[in-house]
C-alpha cells in the first residue's frame, strides 16, 4: 500500500512556538520539559542531575509527573528543587500509563514548546538548547537516542543504535521519534489532543507522530540533541517489554491500515522460521538468548495483540 504524500502545514504565529518576551523581543518564551515518573527512584537522579547541568539560557521548567510512585520518588524529586528553579512535581496517579502522565504535565505546563524525556535515561548537557533549535524550524521533532554509554553488549545486542540523525522506523510506513527524546509546539499538540491514552502497553508516541505527519506536521531529526537510552538488563524486563510493543502494534494496524500502514504478513513468516531456526540459540550464550526471547516476545504479543484488537497483524 502506498502513502499519500504530505503537504506540510504552513504555522501560523500563535502555533510557531515563538511568544514575545516581557521586553517585546521574539523568542521561544518559556520552555516546557515533561518527564512521567514511577518508581524511578534507582535512577531519576541521575536524569535530574543531567538536566541541572543543562547550558540552554533561556526560560524553561521541568514538570515531573508523578504517576503513583511507591518507592519514594516524589521525595527524591523534591530534593531536587534547590538546584532546578524551574521543578515542578505533578501527582498524577489516577490512571497507569506514560501517554496519561505525559498529557497531564503537559495540562499543567506553561511552555509554548514541550520537550519529553524519561526517568531512567540522561540528557547531554545541549539538550534543552538543541531542542529548542529544532522546534524553531520544525513543529515536532526527535533527537538522537544514544544506547552504548549506559547499556552492556547484551541489552545493545536486542536494540542496535540507529544512526544519528535518523528517526525511529519499522514498519514500513511512517518514521516517528521515541517518547524518550522529543518535542512539539503546544498548538500541534493540542490540535493533536495529545497523546492517545488507549495505547496502554506502549506506541503511544508512535501513534502520535504518524498523526502529526498525516496532518502536515513534517518531524524533524536532530543529531545533536543526545539522550543516553537505558535498555532493561534482566532477561525477564526484557521479555516483558517486547511483549508489550507487540501488544500494542495491531492497534496501529487498526488505526492506520486506512493511512496505508502495511500488514505484515510476510515478514512475520519469515521471523517465525527464524526463530524455529535459531532455537540453539538459547543455549549458545547470554546475548544470542537475549535477541531469541526478545524477538520472541514481539511475536507473542502481536498474536494475543491481534485477538484483542480484532485484526491480522501477526
Amino acid at each position: 500500500m502506498t502513502v499519500q504524500p504530505m503537504t506540510a502545514r504552513p504555522m501560523t504565529a500563535a502555533g510557531s512556538g515563538t511568544v514575545a518576551d516581557p521586553d517585546g523581543r521574539a523568542g521561544p518564551g518559556l520552555v516546557s520539559v515533561i518527564m512521567p515518573a514511577r518508581n524511578g527512584a534507582a535512577t531519576i537522579g541521575a536524569q535530574l542531575a543531567a538536566l541541572a547541568r543543562q547550558t540552554y539560557s533561556g526560560r524553561w521548567e521541568l514538570v515531573v509527573v508523578d504517576n503513583g510512585s511507591t518507592d519514594g520518588t516524589p521525595e527524591l524529586v523534591a530534593a531536587n528543587a534547590c538546584r532546578l528553579p524551574g521543578l515542578r512535581l505533578h501527582r498524577a496517579g489516577a490512571r497507569a500509563g506514560t501517554s496519561y502522565a505525559r498529557n497531564e504535565g503537559c495540562r499543567v505546563s506553561r511552555g509554548e514548546l514541550l520537550l519529553f524525556c524519561d526517568q531512567d535515561d540522561v540528557v547531554a548537557p545541549g539538550w534543552v538548547a538543541e531542542m529548542v533549535r529544532g522546534l524553531a524550524e520544525f513543529p515536532a521533532v526527535g533527537g538522537h537516542v544514544e544506547r552504548r554509554l549506559l547499556n552492556d553488549d547484551v541489552s545493545l545486542a536486542t536494540r542496535p543504535e540507529k544512526p544519528a540523525g535518523s528517526l525511529q522506523s519499522g514498519f514500513d510506513f511512517l518514521p516517528y521519534a521515541l517518547g524518550a527524546n522529543c518535542g512539539v509546539r503546544r498548538a500541534v499538540f493540542d490540535e493533536l489532543g495529545g497523546f492517545d491514552p488507549a495505547y496502554r502497553y506502549g506506541s503511544d508516541e508512535v501513534s502520535f507522530f504518524w498523526r502529526a505527519q498525516l496532518a502536515g506536521y513534517p518531524i524533524g531529526a536532530l543529531p545533536d540533541a543526545v539522550v543516553h537510552y537505558r535498555l532493561r538488563r534482566r532477561l525477564r524486563e526484557m521479555a516483558r517489554q517486547y511483549y508489550s510493543y507487540g501488544l500494542s502494534h495491531p492497534r496501529l494496524y487498526r488505526d492506520f491500515a486506512a493511512a496505508g500502514l502495511p500488514r505484515s504478513v510476510r515478514p512475520a513468516a519469515r521471523e517465525w522460521r527464524w526463530l524455529l531456526g535459531h532455537l540453539p540459540d538459547l543455549v549458545r550464550s547470554r546475548t544470542s538468548r537475549a535477541v531469541w526471547v526478545t524477538r520472541c516476545a514481539m511475536r507473542c504479543g502481536r498474536i494475543v495483540g491481534s485477538l484483542r484488537n480484532r485484526v491480522v497483524f501477526p
